[in-house]
């Protein structure tokens, strides 16, 4: 794991513990801002709509009074004769006087209504017979024109006395025609239902001039489009006689209510349908031009919390610097101490937090540390080589009990050259036993000592045991631990074969394990084997620890193999050592495991 200094963690902890709040609170600041524009334009953008749509509502109303009253309605000339009279009057005559009487009696309506409102081109009316009284102050009908084909005319008759509103644009049929819009109605008797004719009003698109009025100047437009998407009006008075975008067309089909909203880029859009009339009212808000005026508080916002985050990350180094010196300090005499020797440092007076108590246990520990290595180490060290030296001293005067016996046996019932070969070998065992250079040994010289063990057992009992060795080169140059073969292969004679009747194998074999590069010794006989109860008693054995009994005591317990074990873990430590397995009647193996260096 890669290594991070105190200072570094504490920093770090310093600027999330300072920063990320600031964090936090400029982006939730800065996200109400962003969200209370949002609702604000959203709001400024319905209001316009709603008061675009109200203009439009209130003109269609002051059309549809204009056209339901006028038939009615009468001049201070004739003042019982109204519109509907004079149009039944037109229909019953083709005298050019009685056409120019009616023309002057309706008049001074007309006059009132176009005074009234200048965004009227002119006022016509067509009898059912073809006739027609036309009045303009700049909107004079073609001479002749019947309108009987046209579909405005259409449309008006099959409405059925409702007001029907025509598509914008020039009028063939008006000399001098202008972009105008038409509003049409079909005119009826009262009393007998009777048709009349057809009263036509020609308005300029001046008639929606009023409502261009934005809630937020330069910032927002409107658009009034038909449900074909023909742009009927624009507030900028660029796209009058075009089509809406492709796009905007589909959204506007696609609407499921009267009033959509959405967002495109940095503009809101909101669109709103006038189902009476087939009309759709478009505003358009553009949102950089909102963020661009009321920006500078979230500027400030930024502003304020970038400042406030690098104080605090100045504050966060100061901080973590004067926090984590002493301890930095410490930690650099504490990495020298594993090439030096125990050094203590300097407290400062002052300092009577945990900082000046650390410094003090940690003095007193290098003092106690180093009480406790020249006093109790060192002893224990001497403790070790005298155990060591003992358990030697039990192995060989255990074998040389055993042999001596051998020999004395041997001399009393034959008189034969083998007790040279037995002295001669047992010289050899003694002067390697006695050996002191050095605790360790080359293997082949452990291997010899074994051998000469062999030889003297070989002599004494004869074609009874079969000695094997096999051994790998590379384990005989090994330094192994002194003397502890020989007593596991004493082991494997006397509490093996010995008491097996008939003849026995002893195999020796020595090689380096494959994968750990360990030195394994197998040790096997198909002797008489151990039985199981006592064979849990010597694996439970080997599981203690170390035990030094003192000189002179023997345990009843397989002296030498618990010697040797304890040897091994002693020198090597705890992961080396020996195991055994056995079946009784089929023989016994013991395994001896050490490091290869």
């Amino acid at each position: 794991m890669k290594f991070v200094s105190i200072k570094t963690k504490l920093f770090l902890a310093l600027v999330l513990v300072s920063v990320i709040p600031i964090v936090i609170v400029t982006y939730s600041s800065y996200q109400s801002y962003t969200d209370l524009v949002n609702q604000q334009t959203s709001l400024v953008a319905s209001n316009t709509v709603h008061n675009t749509v109200q203009g439009i509502e209130d003109i269609f109303g002051n059309i549809e009074r204009i056209s339901l009253t006028i038939q009615q309605q009468s001049s201070s000339a004739t003042a019982y004769s109204t519109v509907s009279d004079e149009l039944k009057k037109l229909a019953l005559t083709s005298d050019s006087y009685d056409i120019f009487i009616i023309q002057n009696k309706l008049k001074l309506i007309f006059e009132n209504l176009l005074l009234s409102y200048d965004y009227v081109n002119g006022i016509y009316l067509f009898a059912p017979d073809g006739k027609n009284i036309s009045y303009g102050s700049t909107a004079e009908l073609q001479v002749g024109y019947v309108p009987f084909q046209d579909d405005w005319y259409q449309q008006t008759i099959a409405s059925k006395g409702q007001l029907y509103i025509g598509e914008p644009g020039v009028k063939p049929y008006i000399i001098n025609s202008e972009p105008s819009l038409v509003f049409s109605r079909a005119l009826y008797d009262m009393k007998t239902q009777e048709f009349l004719g057809v009263f036509m009003l020609d308005c300029s698109l001046d008639i929606f001039k009023g409502l261009n009025q934005d809630a937020v100047p330069n910032m927002s437009y409107f658009v009034l489009a038909n449900d074909d998407g023909n742009i009927i009006y624009d507030s900028t008075g660029k796209n009058t006689d075009t089509r809406l975008p492709s796009a905007l067309i589909r959204r506007t089909e696609a609407m499921a209510g009267d009033e959509l909203e959405f967002y495109d880029g940095d503009m809101l859009t909101v669109i709103q349908k006038l189902p009476v009339y087939h009309w759709s009212v478009i505003a358009n808000i553009s949102l950089s031009g909102l963020y661009e005026k009321y920006g500078i508080s979230r500027k400030l916002i930024v502003y304020i919390s970038l400042t406030c985050a690098v104080i605090f990350i100045l504050l966060s180094v100061l901080l973590s610097n004067w926090i984590t010196k002493p301890i930095t300090r410490l930690a650099r005499i504490m990495r020298k101490n594993k090439s030096q020797k125990f050094i203590t440092t300097d407290i400062e007076p002052q300092r009577v937090d945990e900082i000046g108590f650390l410094y003090t246990e940690y003095n007193k520990m290098m003092k106690d540390i180093d009480t406790f290595v020249r006093e109790s180490y060192q002893n224990k060290i001497l403790t070790m080589d005298s155990q060591m030296k003992a358990l030697e001293a039990q192995i060989n005067s255990h074998f040389l009990y055993n042999t001596l016996e051998s020999i004395n046996s041997i001399a009393e019932i034959e008189e034969v050259d083998s007790i040279a070969v037995m002295t001669k070998s047992l010289g050899d065992m003694f002067r390697y036993s006695i050996k002191t250079d050095s605790e360790l040994v080359l293997a082949r010289e452990e291997l010899q000592h074994v051998d000469n063990y062999m030889t003297i057992q070989q002599i004494r009992y004869g074609s009874k045991i079969r000695y094997v060795k096999e051994m790998e080169p590379a384990v005989l140059d090994a330094r192994i631990l002194k003397l502890i073969l020989q007593p596991l292969v004493e082991n494997a004679v006397y509490h093996g074969l010995e008491n097996k009747k008939g003849s026995g194998l002893l195999l020796l074999r020595g090689y380096l394990e494959p994968d750990s590069g360990r030195i394994i010794f197998e040790i096997r006989d198909d002797g008489i084997g151990i039985p199981a109860e006592r064979l849990n008693e010597i694996q439970e054995l080997l599981e203690l620890q170390p035990e030094f009994m003192g000189l002179g005591h023997r345990s009843r317990q397989s002296i030498g193999i618990k010697n040797v074990h304890s040897r091994i873990a002693l020198y090597y430590g705890s992961d080396f050592g020996l195991a055994i397995t056995s079946e009784p009647a089929a023989g016994t193996a013991i395994t001896l495991t050490l490091p290869s260096k």
